[in-house]
């Protein structure tokens, strides 16, 4: 009987040169993991379920906070704060944008139009409410002194649309 071969020898070469030791084969490419942090994606292949793009270091909260502070100060408008935080938000957010630290200069560029334009809104209403400040109170009082007549009350509301926009309501 022969004896088996043992496995670990090395097999002899019939040429006598010695073998290199071969090269692991390279890995082919995996779907299912993303690249390492920070790694860009190669160029066509598509992101894996569930991953995210990387985006380095881009820093958008400034941009989105000034659309939202822009767009709550819009739908509320009695307040002054947040159409100041979106405008001082909205600026920082594009010059971030401008140094290449962020992406999203529209969006920063919205928040902050919304915001000087509900604060340039809201100053010409608070200004026609304290330039006609004397009207209200003179139809307040009006009101307040023929409580029970509808015909004085009318006249009173007629007066009124006279002092603040001078037009004359009576009927012809």
């Amino acid at each position: 009987m022969t004896e088996p071969q043992d496995p670990f020898t090395p097999p002899s070469d019939p040429y006598g040169v010695p073998q290199q030791p071969a090269q692991p084969p390279a890995a082919p490419p995996t779907y299912g993991t993303p690249p390492p942090y920070g790694q860009p994606l190669p160029y066509g292949q598509p992101l894996p379920y569930g991953a995210t793009a990387p985006l380095g270091s881009r820093r958008n909260g400034l941009g989105t906070a000034a659309l939202v502070l822009g767009i709550v100060s819009f739908c509320l408008f009695g307040f002054v704060i947040p159409p100041v935080l979106a405008i001082v938000f909205g600026f920082i957010g594009r010059n971030r944008a401008k140094r290449g630290e962020a992406s999203n200069k529209g969006v920063a560029t919205a928040g902050a139009v919304l915001g000087i334009v509900t604060l340039a809104f809201a100053a010409v209403v608070y200004g026609v409410l304290i330039a006609n400040f004397s009207a209200f109170q003179r139809l307040q009082d009006c009101q307040r002194a023929h409580p029970g007549d509808q015909t004085a009350q009318d006249q009173c509301a007629r007066d009124f649309v006279h002092d603040v926009f001078g037009i004359d309501t009576t009927s012809r």
